[in-house]
């Protein structure tokens, strides 16, 4: 990992820590039980977080995430009367995105600057499913940082 890869990542991780506090934050009015703090989640939560808005995204195509080892997410993808695909991603390395077309698609793709492949874009409902999907991933990494610390 270069100095600016390792700085870019640093900064992810950072981000993702600021969204987290602002998800504790935006509580106010609202049972503590519903909004659950990123921070105070476990890894098999975050992941079965990220399942359940992947089996609720699912139209064309079913995916499922598992935690092979702090660091190795896998992602098991399979369309429709189609075979199912299985990748290792590297949580280090992870690059999470989202854009809005016609409604958001989270991409995962292996690195920074490397496309993701198809079948690792998912399109959540909003703006806030795509942040909390974003966010669960960035929670992991952080898991995934302090294991090696």
């Amino acid at each position: 990992m270069t100095v600016q890869e390792a700085r870019r990542f640093r900064r992810r991780i950072v981000a993702g820590l600021a969204i987290a506090a602002m998800a504790g934050a935006c509580t106010d009015g609202y049972p503590t039980k519903d909004a659950p703090a990123a921070g105070d989640m476990s890894a098999a939560e975050h992941v079965h977080a990220l399942n359940t808005m992947l089996q609720h995204e699912a139209r064309t195509m079913e995916a499922r995430m598992t935690l092979a080892t702090p660091c190795i997410l896998r992602l098991a993808t399979a369309a429709q009367g189609a075979r199912e695909s299985t990748a290792s991603l590297r949580l280090d390395t992870l690059h999470v995105a989202f854009s809005a077309e016609e409604r958001y698609r989270v991409s995962v793709a292996p690195a920074a600057g490397v496309p993701a492949a198809p079948h690792h874009r998912f399109v959540v409902d909003g703006w806030q499913d795509a942040v909390a999907f974003r966010s669960h991933l960035q929670q992991l990494q952080m898991a995934c940082v302090a294991s090696k610390g």
